[in-house]
């Protein structure tokens, strides 16, 4: 049984999945090299039936992640295209008229206004004739029109009927991603939903039943917290859907004496009521409201304010659900399930004896939920494989690596080091300096996990502001992570639930005798650390790296941040990798078989 799962809104991915396992994700980002892309994703899809060494023909069927009624809505890629002055303008234009004015506005009004925004990748939509179809036919048949074009995109791409084409509900796919990601999940969960928006709602709860059933016991689509952490994203001059992680990073910088005010307006947006989250309708729009509430507020303040209502609500949404249900293994999927600090919060409640957050649990995995959903519906005696690793992207060879180093003038501009040990690597780490990892199958999500790294000694504070300004270009409060041995785990972390997090999705306290040992791999404001917690087995280059500098200096835990430039996907190709090393001041470039140095001491 082949399922070929499919994503079309922002971060728009690709998956393959045989007989339960998951073979291959790639997300069109990392290939169209627009960061967030939403739009029917040909490239991930040729790239994850290339890796799967399957024939298209041979799929049996292709799983999309939500209805098909919106998906010209997509043709615009937003999330990927937008400036921060479009998004105002989006409010100033559409929102704020529609929630606050009454006004009554036609659906296809937004496309009109920024269709110069898409331009020139619009033209190759292969959604865009959709467009004018919805544009001259009434409400009722827009399904229909959608499920038309879909059959007709994948018929002229692959060559398979309509017949093998479903559509999953997106909230649906996000509980699936949760529960089949959980290692070793054969007990009942409480499944939690929260996001900006999905197909019907932006929350969920659901409970899970041993035999793997799923019953769903309310559904709300008034929750505001994505919403408003998105809005209040661009309150602050980022891009929503992008640069929320900066708030969540900057929210420690503040405190209750800067943040009460932006704390007490934020606690009206939503309130927990018993197991669910209601709306009083006191916010009726989530960017002019807040702006007009908060313009005496200090931007830390407001992230702080943001921060701490997010993670009161959802503490005691999921503490009073736990409660009336009776089960104390919790599973969050969705995109607020991202917030590694709220899920910290979540953790250290006295009735969550458990908690899993898959790796990348936001929309940049509903193609894989919505292919493990497609699985079990067509063949339900299939056992589903969850994933113990993301590695699971492209890949080249020493061959197309060779060829890269030389059309790019590598050998004549830089020195050159065959095959360094991992011994090599840790005296470079233990030196000072930068170094840059592409290694085997890229990742899949926005998490670096060792393949396409850029690591450094997690000791030296400098190296922070060194990384920050000669190479990432971030903001100056962003913290960057540990990657860390699972063994030294134990060791350095504050976990007394023994909780397993391989995949950087939730923030944990040093133990108090570590909190100086990591300065460049910590929170500086809150002394945290998002780790990855490495087994052996899952990357064994990268964990002799740790091995080999924990015998250097004592210590299994490198800083790592993900191989990119500020604003770029993370480096997918050889050339991507050699751009990125050129256009920064990393000191070496490590690929499997060779290195690339500026310099070694």
């Amino acid at each position: 049984m082949i399922v070929l799962g499919i994503h079309e809104g922002h971060d728009a991915h690709a998956c393959l999945v045989r007989d339960g396992r998951l073979l291959a994700v790639v997300a069109e980002e990392r290939l169209n090299k627009l960061k967030s892309t939403s739009g029917y994703p040909r490239r991930a899809i040729d790239a994850v039936i290339d890796l799967a060494g399957v024939d298209p023909r041979e799929i049996d069927a292709v799983a999309f992640t939500q209805r098909s009624d919106w998906i010209w809505k997509n043709t615009i890629n937003k999330n990927a295209k937008f400036s921060i002055q479009d998004w105002i303008e989006e409010c100033a234009v559409y929102w704020r008229p529609k929630l606050l004015e009454g006004a009554t506005i036609p659906e296809l009004f937004l496309f009109d206004h920024f269709r110069h925004v898409a331009e020139p990748e619009l033209f190759d939509d292969p959604y865009l004739p959709m467009v004018e179809r919805v544009r001259n036919a009434p409400f009722e048949q827009w399904q229909a029109i959608g499920d038309d074009m879909r059959r007709q995109v994948i018929e002229s791409h692959l060559g398979l009927p309509g017949d093998r084409i479903m559509a999953l509900r997106h909230e649906d796919c996000h509980k699936a991603y949760g529960y089949l990601s959980a290692l070793g999940q054969r007990e009942p969960a409480l499944v939690f939903t929260l996001e900006a928006g999905g197909q019907d709602s932006s929350a969920t709860v659901s409970t899970l039943s041993p035999d793997g059933t799923i019953a769903e016991h309310w559904r709300s689509n008034s929750v505001n917290a994505g919403r408003a952490y998105l809005y209040t994203t661009l309150l602050l001059g980022m891009k929503p859907n992008q640069h929320e992680y900066k708030v969540m990073g900057l929210a420690p910088y503040g405190s209750e004496y800067h943040g009460r005010g932006s704390l007490d307006f934020f606690r009206q947006v939503n309130r927990v009521e018993g197991t669910e989250i209601v709306n009083d309708g006191r916010v009726p729009e989530l960017y002019y409201t807040v702006e007009q509430a908060l313009r005496a507020e200090r931007f830390d303040g407001i992230a702080w304010g943001l921060q701490t209502w997010l993670e009161e609500l959802l503490a005691e949404w999921i503490d009073n659900n736990i409660a009336a249900h009776g089960i104390d293994n919790v599973i969050i999927s969705g995109g607020v399930s991202q917030n590694i600090k709220a899920n910290k919060i979540v953790a250290e409640l006295d009735r969550v004896r458990r908690l899993w957050v898959g790796a990348i649990s936001g929309d940049g995995s509903l193609a894989v939920g919505a292919a493990w959903l497609a699985s079990l519906q067509r063949a339900p005696e299939i056992e589903i494989q969850a994933p113990e690793h993301v590695y699971l992207g492209t890949a080249y060879d020493a061959a197309a690596i060779d060829d890269a180093i030389e059309r790019n003038g590598l050998r004549r501009d830089f020195a050159i080091i065959d095959r360094p040990s991992p011994d090599d690597v840790a005296e470079w780490l233990y030196d000072g300096l930068v170094l840059a990892r592409y290694s085997g199958r890229m990742e899949f999500g926005q998490r670096a996990l060792g393949n396409r790294s850029i690591i450094a000694d997690p000791r030296r504070a400098e190296t922070v502001e060194r990384v920050n300004r000669q190479i990432k270009f971030r903001d100056f409060w962003m913290p960057f992570t540990p990657s860390m041995m699972a063994e030294e785990a134990d060791r350095l972390l504050e976990n007394p639930k023994q909780l397993y997090s391989p995949f950087m999705m939730m923030a944990f306290d040093l133990r108090p005798e570590f909190r100086d040992a990591i300065p460049a791999a910590m929170h500086p404001a809150d002394r945290t650390v998002r780790p990855q917690m490495l087994r052996r087995r899952d990357n064994p280059g990268y964990y002799a790296i740790l091995e080999a500098f924990k015998r250097r200096t004592g210590l299994g835990c490198v800083m790592n941040t993900s191989f990119n430039l500020h604003g770029d996907p993370i480096a997918e190709s050889p050339d991507d990798a050699i751009r990125t090393f050129r256009g920064s001041e990393l000191d070496v470039l490590m690929f499997d078989h060779v290195a690339i140095a500026r310099t070694t001491g």
